[in-house]
């Protein structure tokens, strides 16, 4: 196998040690707000850079690594809507997960779960009731997001899991399947260029929003898979917001359709 060329990316959603924080304060103001990049923790190059600055729907990603979020400055800076790690594999449960959800819903901000896959560690009808069972659900209540699954490399572990390529599409569609049968809804997919096309391949499961990690300041082109548009783009880990900044690909209708439409159709697939 190819070895994966991430200079620019590293993983970031491992499950987290017990009592570990960062930096809570990575954030910026993306529409007139008033607060100064020093005030808010960020460097002036995120504050600057034409991802964050274009206009837009954005939103972040948090996990356990962000530890307790100032929900209302995230909402304030911009920040439109919000995923928070829930699970990973098939018996890790995030313990930052209710505090983070309810902060985001709090503020103001669509939220909803991701699951970190871990196809060494279970099986995919496993993990998505794991899932499901522990905040991965999603309802057409207009403030709930679909859940989104994370696939990337895993430190210590093979990219592929151990898995042949057949295998690991088999465990994705697997997934997406049950996960659709028990919301309406096919899950969103997270991942990278580069694990995608060296895992995966030329693949991608039906009708699934992308959800692309690129850390650079112009939209991203290149594409995995079979995909031909991202949904989400996943544009820094560094701010302007707590954990990681994503742009939505459109405006606010077809956003408005992302989170309440049942069978939502794709955009990039």
């Amino acid at each position: 196998m190819a070895s994966l060329r991430l200079s620019s990316y590293r993983p970031k959603h491992l499950a987290e040690p017990p009592g570990s924080s960062t930096d809570p304060g990575r954030r910026s103001l993306l529409r007139g707000g008033v607060l100064s990049a020093a005030a808010l923790g960020v460097g002036a190059s995120a504050l600057a850079s034409p991802a964050a600055q274009a206009a837009g729907i954005h939103g972040q990603d948090v996990s356990g690594w962000q530890g307790e979020v100032d929900w209302a400055a995230q909402a304030a800076a911009g920040s439109r809507f919000a995923w928070v790690k829930a699970t990973e594999g098939r018996t890790y449960r995030s313990p930052a997960f209710n505090h983070q959800y309810r902060g985001a819903g709090d503020a103001g901000l669509v939220r909803g779960g991701y699951h970190f896959a871990r196809p060494d560690s279970g099986g995919p009808e496993e993990q998505v009731d794991f899932f499901l069972a522990n905040g991965g659900g999603w309802s057409d209540d207009g403030r709930t997001l679909p859940g989104m699954v994370d696939f990337e490399g895993y430190e210590g572990l093979p990219a592929d899991y151990g898995l042949g390529q057949q295998e690991m599409r088999e465990w994705i569609a697997t997934f997406s399947t049950r996960y659709r049968e028990a919301t309406t809804r096919r899950p969103v997919i997270y991942t990278n260029y580069y694990w995608w096309r060296d895992v995966v391949g030329d693949w991608t499961p039906k009708n699934s929003p992308l959800f692309l990690a690129a850390y650079q300041d112009a939209a991203p082109t290149r594409l995995p898979g079979r995909w031909w548009a991202w949904e989400l783009w996943q544009y820094s880990d560094s701010g302007p917001f707590a954990g990681d900044s994503v742009r939505w690909y459109g405006g606010e209708d077809s956003f408005a359709r992302f989170v309440g439409e049942k069978d939502y159709g794709a955009e990039g697939i």
